[in-house]
């Protein structure tokens, strides 16, 4: 099926591993390529057969999720992360999302929720469980009031670069950046990876998060 949405699942407890499998059936459009019991297993599978969109716990054995995403953003695979995990505290939330994390929700979400996040994951937008959420924002407060560099700090960004992270800032994937400006799918790829080092950060979503708070790009 061409417009199958191609999930891995990564998940140690062996319950919650057949429940999230057991919601992803709700999707007729879903095709789990693996159900993985940790982060290496997890990773392995991922780059012999990338996914459109990885849904990861953050506490595994062997190799946690968050080592799990820095690994794939430094492979360069380009598939959109959810994160499904009991963890709630700031510091992992935001280390989440530097790691490269599109999705970020709580064990207490409902199933029609989890299937909510992977659709709007493959679409490269993003859900973020409500108590989440109000964490993320109250962190953008904190810092617009305490941190007086952030709007004048120079990032040193072409006019194609800025153009492309306005539209990474929009939630837009490579694919659909090169089809909007009639260019290869390479050359965004390489732009990208040029942003990241501009702005030393490690993902896209590093990336629009930090290009709204220092005004280079607008908010969507």
């Amino acid at each position: 099926m061409s417009s199958a949405i191609r999930v891995v699942i990564v998940e140690d407890e062996p319950a919650y591993r057949t429940a999230i499998q057991r919601t992803l059936t709700l999707m007729p459009e879903c095709e789990v390529l693996a159900v993985c019991k940790d982060g290496e297993d997890a990773l392995e599978q991922c780059l012999q057969n990338p996914p459109d969109v990885l849904l990861t716990d953050i506490n595994m054995p062997r190799m946690d999720g968050i080592e799990l995403m820095k690994n794939l953003v430094k492979q360069e695979k380009e598939l959109s992360i959810v994160v499904l995990t009991i963890n709630e505290d700031e510091e992992t939330i935001f280390e989440a999302f530097r790691a490269g994390a599109l999705g970020y929700l709580l064990k207490t979400s409902t199933p029609q929720e989890v299937v909510d996040a992977v659709r709007l994951a493959h679409r490269g937008e993003s859900k973020i469980t409500p108590k989440i959420a109000a964490k993320v924002i109250e962190d953008f407060r904190r810092v617009k009031d305490d941190d007086e560099t952030d709007d004048t700090e120079l990032y040193v960004l072409s006019d194609r670069e800025t153009e492309i992270l306005e539209l990474i800032a929009k939630g837009m994937r490579n694919k659909e950046i090169a089809n909007h400006l009639s260019i290869a799918e390479k050359t965004v790829k390489n732009h990208v990876s040029n942003i990241l080092k501009a702005l030393q950060v490690n993902s896209r979503t590093e990336a629009a998060m930090k290009a709204v708070r220092a005004k280079l790009v607008q908010g969507s």
